[in-house]
């Protein structure tokens, strides 16, 4: 969008008791909302000198739009129309592969293994899988829907699983599929600690997010029928992406 079609300073109401920037945040909104993703917006420099006000209140009217998602920051090449984000909600109440709730969202999505290796004592494990033999097999993969990053699982098996497994394996092949095909051992259970985190710096890379931004981090443990441990992983999710569904059903109701 050239600097010409931009709204005119004049359509801001200096005498409003609405706020400078809400006012260029609402102009600058309708304007971009025609603009096709990926097309960049007028510097900060450019929309002051046509709105005749503050850098300070045009910052704080790009950064309303970003929040609200319409805009998206890239730092040292500027600041974007955003791409549409996938919406996906995940069940924790199933047993079932994170695979299948791109499925019942009807998302395509792209996998992709960053890692993969042994990690051995110095690295802690949940109190519950203290009797897992070290080491233990580690990797992680990313998945990408609409060419935007959302989620990183880190997935840990025990060494008599993960001794027999390479790398070709996981790329190929979902955790609860390998662990019933390859291994005869059929997840029956499993249960989930939910936080909000800040990730580590590597994660918030992988997914395009600042570090200073909270995930969605789901723990899982799954377990065969005699309640041994078969998997560890975490989810590390982007909360503009994911909303977690929980059904219960009518026992103990009247909370």
């Amino acid at each position: 969008m050239s600097c010409s079609k931009l709204p005119a300073m004049e359509s801001l109401e200096r005498e409003s008791v609405r706020s400078l920037y809400e006012q260029a945040a609402d102009r600058l909104r309708a304007h971009f909302m025609g603009m096709r993703p990926g097309e960049r917006v007028p510097t900060e420099a450019e929309l002051t000198r046509i709105f005749q006000v503050g850098r300070s209140t045009i910052r704080k009217a790009l950064q309303r739009l970003v929040e609200e998602g319409l805009l998206v920051r890239s730092p040292g090449k500027g600041t974007f129309i955003a791409r549409a984000v996938p919406c996906i909600i995940h069940s924790i109440d199933r047993v079932s592969a994170f695979m299948d709730t791109f499925r019942r969202n009807g998302e395509d999505v792209r996998t992709q293994m960053i890692d993969f290796g042994w990690l051995g004592r110095e690295v802690p494990l949940p109190e519950k899988l203290r009797d897992w033999p070290r080491p233990v097999l580690r990797f992680d993969r990313l998945y990408v829907s609409r060419g935007i990053p959302h989620a990183v699982a880190r997935v840990c098996l025990p060494y008599t699983i993960g001794n027999h497994i390479s790398s070709a394996d996981v790329e190929s092949t979902p955790v609860y599929r390998m662990l019933r095909e390859k291994f005869a051992q059929e997840p029956m259970g499993s249960e989930f600690l939910v936080s909000c985190e800040q990730p580590p710096k590597n994660i918030s890379d992988l997914l395009e997010v600042s570090p200073s931004t909270s995930l969605l981090v789901l723990e899982r443990i799954t377990r065969d029928a005699s309640g041994n441990p078969l998997e560890f992983t975490t989810h590390f999710l982007r909360p503009d992406i994911y909303r977690l569904s929980v059904h219960l059903g009518e026992e103990g109701a009247g909370v």
